[in-house]
């Protein structure tokens, strides 16, 4: 596996925008163009940013890119009302432009020698972003050796101009054994094909098709939507090693 220690610097190769408040910051190695580091789907970089503040200062962003996409890694950045890098990022980088971070971090995976092959993935808004990753890793390979067998999506944005990364959730949700959900909580766009209201127990019961078993539950997002999703999936007999949280809200 390819992995730098200590602090890296991560050129930015390209930055597109994905909706009115987020980009996608590609990155590649400053020193030799070439793809920094290898990693498992989920993970996270850690970002160090000096020279905006007094001190320098430290944020962690989950790469939306997957380990199949060999020639670099990517973040997706929604801003923060108020936030200071997230808003300074989006405004003042350009491509060429150089990061420091050190990583890839974290347990938030699919694990198949400790998950389930069933695997539901329940976010809201940026907390999408783990699952991007994941569903690009997976999506071709599903029942394979170290690969779900069935991926289920259902995902919260406040309305139709607040999708990010919606080219990828619209490719993959006719693909066999994929499912995506997609709720709008400040939008009724039901007669489009999305489903209306914050996600909920009644809400998760319908897109699992009421199976609980053989499964393992991911949630990114807001505190109130992992407590419920956790919850309910324990009152379900779910094993509470198999509800996973993530939180950078």
């Amino acid at each position: 596996m390819r992995r730098k220690k200590g602090w890296m610097n991560l050129k930015i190769a390209k930055i597109t925008e994905e909706t009115w408040d987020t980009k996608t910051f590609y990155f590649i190695d400053a020193d030799d163009n070439e793809h920094a580091f290898d990693y498992i789907a989920g993970q996270y970089l850690t970002f160090r940013y000096d020279g905006i503040s007094d001190k320098p200062i430290v944020r962690s962003y989950t790469m939306s890119s997957s380990p199949c996409e060999k020639a670099f890694s990517a973040c997706t950045i929604k801003r923060v009302e108020g936030g200071l890098i997230s808003n300074w990022m989006c405004d003042e980088l350009k491509e060429g432009d150089i990061l420091k971070a050190r990583g890839p971090i974290g347990r938030f995976v699919f694990n198949p020698e400790k998950c389930h092959k069933n695997l539901v993935m329940v976010g809201a808004g940026s907390g999408v972003t783990p699952f991007i990753s994941i569903l690009r890793e997976y999506a071709d390979c599903l029942g394979t050796d170290g690969a779900p067998e069935t991926m289920t999506l259902l995902v919260a944005y406040r309305s139709k101009k607040d999708l990010i990364c919606w080219d990828v959730l619209e490719s993959l949700q006719n693909k066999p054994g994929i499912k995506v959900i997609t709720t709008l909580t400040r939008e009724d766009a039901q007669a489009e094909g999305f489903w209306y209201g914050r996600p909920s127990t009644e809400m998760l019961d319908k897109a699992v098709d009421g199976q609980y078993d053989n499964t393992t539950f991911l949630t990114c997002g807001p505190e109130a939507l992992m407590t419920m999703v956790v919850e309910h999936a324990i009152s379900k007999g779910v094993e509470k090693e198999h509800a996973q949280t993530e939180s950078f809200f």
